[in-house]
């Protein structure tokens, strides 16, 4: 407690002390009295010898497990993630999203060969094709410069610059094995990429976790997948990557309708001499086998679709089954009743992949078809659920997040344990049916039908059973190329009136 030492006369309320003290720095008498405007600093250097020991205070902070961690550790490190995780923009940002899509490309390559057996040499030709796109876009970027430069006064160059998208790369794989004279057509590569086999939903997610962290927004929504394709979106989008890549002036662009009718034959379980008779329509209507190739558009959207291959051999399918059925072949008319008679019934057997592709074609089927799938059907598609759409819907949940939250969800799991769902077991997987079992059984259940007498229709009910075997195909055939019905109705139309220009013209020629 501080003395009392001699000053001047307080002078508050009349008070004659002459005795103060300094109290909380301030200067007040023997009576209580404070001194106004006097506030004594204490400028003396402390000793810090005769101080004792000194302690400071560490702020800690406690991690998602209750664990101490040092603020200032956390904080130099956090500065450390912001700057490696920072978003690039402009021409980094470009790089880096051609990188992230090469590397997806690569995923899909890498699929398609240990999962479909395709060549080692198919990586190397869709190599070839990505860094003839990759030219493109520089020549375009050039072209764009030369035409601020000259200010927009140069003469536009048919064809804008190339938009990347995923379904971009399905259609460097396509262009790839169409070069390669392989068995395998745009059909295939629907079916695999609404099955989710094939690298295509939520792609980003495949990426190297630095590169999705660097990677700005509106890339990741382009690598995400949106939705499936539909409405002939896979048709314009090969054709302008067609005329891109120059595909004609460096690869093979021929594609087999042979090999695409009998894919469609054994899709829809028509008989195989349906093959013949497409052939017999194309020699008709004039075209030869080199007429089916890739088409080239330097337009982003094919106001034609006939002008693609796959389409036109599609409704060159369908023809034949109409005219076959008109001519009243009595074996190929009993067969279409029986074909027709068992469509809606519940043991027909389906793959999986086709009920998840024409789902995902038409959504509203889902509540419409669900009472026509079988227990089998059911529990393959449950199991398609669980095996495919979980584990891709959710990858990655884990590696997003901290290590605190790890352990954390660790010791959660670990508190309540959940049961494993059981597994088949490779016995059971072995015992599937598989693709060839599928399609004979699809043939011996119309061969049963057929066994049960089936009465030829009369001439008047002919033309009532063409126009019912036609809708069927193009219900069946329009999801598997995710075009709509009017698209191929539109393709069917054209034939149909090159035909008959074909026909009438030998006719006058004769």
């Amino acid at each position: 407690m501080s003395t009392f030492f001699r000053g001047p006369v307080c002078g508050t309320d009349n008070c004659r002390s002459r005795l103060w003290r300094i109290i909380d720095g301030r200067r007040t008498c023997q009576y209580g009295h404070v001194m106004e405007g006097d506030v004594e600093f204490n400028d003396d250097e402390d000793d810090i010898n005769s101080m004792g020991v000194i302690t400071r205070r560490l702020n800690l902070t406690t991690n998602a497990t209750g664990s101490f961690r040092s603020s200032m550790n956390s904080q130099s490190q956090l500065s450390q993630k912001e700057d490696a995780n920072q978003k690039v923009y402009g021409a980094e940002g470009e790089r880096l999203f051609l990188r992230c899509f090469q590397y997806i490309l690569k995923l899909q390559c890498t699929w398609l060969i240990e999962h479909q057996n395709f060549p080692p040499v198919f990586t190397d030709v869709v190599k070839l094709m990505w860094m003839r796109f990759i030219r493109s876009l520089e020549i375009a970027d050039q072209r764009s410069a030369t035409g601020d430069d000259n200010g927009g006064t140069s003469m536009q160059v048919p064809g804008k610059k190339p938009r990347l998208s995923l379904l971009s790369s399905i259609c460097l794989l396509y262009m790839a094995n169409t070069h390669l004279r392989m068995p395998v057509h745009s059909c295939d590569y629907i079916r695999w990429i609404c099955s989710m086999k094939l690298v295509y939903f939520k792609a980003n997610l495949h990426l190297p976790a630095l590169w999705r962290k660097q990677l700005p927004n509106y890339y990741h929504q382009v690598l995400e997948g949106g939705k499936t394709p539909s409405e002939g979106q896979f048709f314009h989008k090969l054709a302008h990557m067609c005329f891109a890549v120059q595909l004609s002036s460096c690869f093979s662009t021929y594609v087999s309708y042979e090999a695409l009718t009998l894919k469609l034959l054994f899709a829809v379980k028509l008989p195989p001499q349906i093959l013949f008779d497409v052939k017999e329509l194309i020699r008709i209507s004039g075209e030869s086998d080199s007429s089916f190739c890739l088409y080239e558009n330097h337009r982003e959207r094919v106001e034609r679709l006939y002008q693609c291959s796959d389409l036109r051999i599609a409704a060159y399918f369908i023809l034949a089954v109409r005219y076959k059925i008109l001519q009243d072949d009595p074996f190929f008319v009993n067969y279409c009743l029986a074909w027709l008679e068992i469509e809606g019934s519940e043991d027909s057997p389906a793959a999986t992949e086709d009920l998840v592709t024409k789902l995902s074609h038409d959504a509203a089927s889902l509540h419409q078809n669900n009472h026509r799938w079988s227990d089998q059907q059911t529990t393959d598609y449950l199991d398609w659920m669980e095996q495919h759409f979980l584990p891709a819907s959710t990858k990655t949940q884990t590696e997003a997040q901290t290590i605190d939250h790890r352990i954390a969800s660790k010791k959660l799991y670990s508190m309540f344990p959940l049961e494993k769902a059981p597994t088949g077991s490779a016995e059971d997987r072995a015992t599937r049916p598989s693709y060839v079992d599928k399609t004979q059984e699809a043939y011996l259940e119309i061969s049963d039908a057929l066994a049960h007498g089936v009465r030829v229709p009369r001439q008047k009910q002919t033309p009532m059973l063409a126009q019912l075997a036609e809708a069927k195909l193009l219900r069946e055939i329009s999801y598997r190329f995710a075009v709509s019905q009017p698209q191929l109705r539109e393709c069917l139309g054209h034939l149909q009136s090159r035909i008959c220009k074909t026909r009438n013209s030998m006719n006058c020629a004769s």
